[in-house]
């Protein structure tokens, strides 16, 4: 009956989580009815207790029971021995106790547990012994759980980080498509959760050394009507694994009352290496004779059995004809599955140029990760095959790449080193006599302004400078977008200068320069362009520039209409639509709202309906306040991932207030 209770207790603990108050109080309740005849009762007692301190956080006090535990020896009931020193082992590391999570191995390593054969214990170690410098002890322990098959989820996530973590993103990428159906998608349980983060953060590393590329993911459903989307890649999945883990860690944090959870998954998916390099040897031979999933043939499309040339054009004419748009894509991406794997490149370019016309509708804006993966193959394509790229398949090319860069540098996207990349691939295809150089050129400054790199900023522009004419690029709004660059990375007499032509004409979009002009003691010029611009400001940075001059002049009664003007950029509907801009306007937020409640001019109010939500009453400034800061961080940690640096969101976090909140 007890092991059966205590079942019960790991499920609300590590599975399906009930907050931790409410299963502390049925531990309690159920050590009133333990009598002193069960020792190994109890210390299932204190063993849960233990989880439940690791779960929230509490280092001291999973100590303190694991050494009160230790000294009890290996409990005689309710355990399966090896599982039960797994299981600590892992509780340690989480914590970064890795002395104290070899020592719970030792009983297991010395041979006074028997480990069961169908279970890798030693991938718990795999950590442990790497931050602990046992290399050679890493690299073995991978060696012999490294299997091809019959992991658990733990074991993935330890693999999974270890690979990430030892610059063998390579091997990581073999395991996590032999486990595929294991990698946490979803995170409903608990223990999805590591897995999940610990394959997002390979997921990343594979992006930012730009290993990256699109593969097909198998099916295996025997449904006619499927609608799954087999072409993927590492950083569309990368980020589903990641909003999955964080999304989870949040919802199990605000149960238990704290951050631990979210925290520490962030800091794994954003984690860096131990070391550089590890060489390993190579993985233990698949018993089935398979290849390795990263070297392996590209697999036919579950759910097409057309693959000749003639078929598969017929099936993309058929696919153009289905009405709803996730299927419609879908079977395109099927017949494009199939002439890669029978070596079609003509039809492969034809199914690209679908995709491509699928994706550069307005309505794809959500889709950018899928657009630019698209736009880089068919680059990498007409560098393998330019007889298959005529002027009329190059012009649709070229005129997607500013759509491309646009939607992807305004919003997260894939990585910076991708985009770099991709910049490079497009750049020798420029044609003579068109704007493809300025595209590149341009967005190649609009890079270095995302990384915070003034410098890189400075040549870039002085390149783009050297092209012959401006075109699209010489109107009013590249002109602001441009100071904003600027602005950004903290060079108010650039911008000034790029700004001197709107602001000759009064253009209402001097706004933005609201708080350069305040650093440089101009604060009349500043106070007359807000009362002049504050009531028709809508765009994001503008709107973001007078929030910020609120907050710094005291203007509380314009920042309290501003704010309730703009609501809805304050609200995120997904959480990969939060743009670069945005993490500005949040801290402008912030910084407005705790003006207002300082002042003494807080009120409660209704966030009016949208079309995602119904109203909701209880609103107030200081509610606000705290949720945008809340959300600063989690956002702020995003775009650190995407950019590789953490220069912008140092500076948001410092415009919101330093060091509070910020995730």
């Amino acid at each position: 009956m007890w092991t059966q209770i205590f079942n019960v207790v790991d499920w609300y603990t590590r599975f399906d989580v009930e907050p931790a108050d409410r299963v502390h109080r049925l531990i309690d309740e159920l050590e009133r009815y333990c009598t002193p005849m069960r020792p190994w009762v109890r210390y299932a007692l204190d063993d849960a207790r233990m989880k439940l301190a690791a779960r929230c956080g509490n280092v001291a006090e999973v100590e303190r029971l694991w050494r009160r535990l230790r000294v009890q020896g290996t409990p005689q009931e309710h355990y399966v021995p090896d599982g039960h020193a797994a299981a600590n082992v892992r509780t340690l590391a989480r914590f970064g106790l890795h002395d104290l999570a070899l020592a719970a191995a030792v009983p297991v390593l010395a041979g006074h547990i028997p480990t069961r054969e169908d279970r890798l214990f030693e991938t718990v170690l795999l950590m442990p012994y790497l931050h602990l410098g046992r290399l050679d002890d890493a690299v073995e322990a991978h060696r012999r759980t490294d299997a091809p098959t019959g992991m658990l989820y733990e074991d993935i996530a330890a693999h999974l980080e270890f690979c990430a973590r030892t610059g063998n993103e390579r091997r990581g990428m073999d395991v996590l498509h032999r486990n595929l159906r294991l990698a946490g998608l979803g995170c409903r349980y608990l223990v999805h959760l590591w897995t999940a983060a610990a394959a997002a953060l390979l997921c990343r590393r594979v992006c930012e050394l730009g290993l990256d590329r699109e593969w097909f993911w198998p099916c295996g459903c025997d449904e006619d009507d499927c609608d799954d989307l087999p072409l993927i890649s590492y950083a569309k999945l990368g980020r589903q694994l990641r909003w999955d883990a964080v999304n989870l860690a949040r919802e199990i944090g605000e149960k238990d009352g704290n951050t631990y959870l979210a925290d520490r998954v962030e800091a794994l998916i954003r984690a860096e290496p131990v070391v550089d390099r590890l060489e390993l040897a190579p993985p233990r031979a698949d018993p089935s004779g398979a290849a390795g999933a990263t070297d392996a043939a590209v697999p036919r499309a579950d759910h097409l059995d057309v693959s000749d040339a003639a078929g598969l054009r017929r099936e993309l004419e058929r696919a153009k004809t289905i009405e709803k748009a996730r299927p419609r894509i879908g079977r395109t991406q099927r017949v494009l599955q199939n002439a890669t794997a029978g070596g079609l490149t003509d039809v492969v370019v034809e199914a690209r140029f679908a995709l491509l016309d699928e994706l550069l509708a307005e309505r794809r804006e959500s889709w950018r990760q899928d657009l630019f993966s698209t736009v880089d193959e068919l680059f990498r394509l007409h560098g393998d095959r330019p007889d298959l790229f005529g002027a009329e398949r190059s012009g649709v090319l070229w005129e997607a790449v500013p759509v491309t860069f646009d939607r992807v540098l305004a919003s997260p996207g894939p990585h910076l080193r991708q985009i770099r990349d991709l910049l490079d691939r497009a750049e020798p295809h420029c044609r003579p006599g068109t704007d493809d150089l300025h595209h590149v050129r341009w967005f190649r400054a609009e890079a270095a302004a995302r990384v915070g790199d003034a410098d890189a900023l400075r040549a870039a522009w002085e390149e783009f400078r050297e092209l012959p004419g401006a075109g699209r690029y010489a109107g009013r709004e590249f002109v602001s977008r441009r100071a904003q660059w600027w602005i950004d990375v903290g060079c108010d007499e650039e911008a000034f200068a790029v700004m001197a032509p709107l602001v000759a004409d009064g253009d209402e979009r001097e706004d933005l320069l609201l708080m350069p002009y305040l650093r440089a003691g101009l604060a009349e010029k500043a106070r007359e362009v807000h009362e002049r611009t504050y009531r028709t400001a809508s765009g994001i940075p503008e709107v973001t520039a007078h929030l910020l001059y609120c907050a710094e002049v005291g203007a509380v009664e314009h920042g309290r209409e501003i704010v309730l003007r703009v609501l809805d950029l304050f609200h995120i509907k997904y959480d990969e639509d939060f743009p670069f801009d945005t993490l500005r306007a949040y801290a402008g937020g912030v910084r407005v709202c705790e003006r207002i409640v300082a002042s003494g001019l807080d009120e409660t109010w209704t966030w009016p309906a949208d079309e995602c939500c119904e109203p909701e009453d209880g609103w107030s400034f200081a509610r606000l306040a705290e949720s945008c800061r809340d959300y600063l961080g989690v956002y702020a940690h995003r775009w650190e991932e995407l950019t590789g640096t953490a220069f912008h969101t140092r500076a948001v976090r410092a415009l919101a207030g330093a060091g509070e909140g910020d995730g």
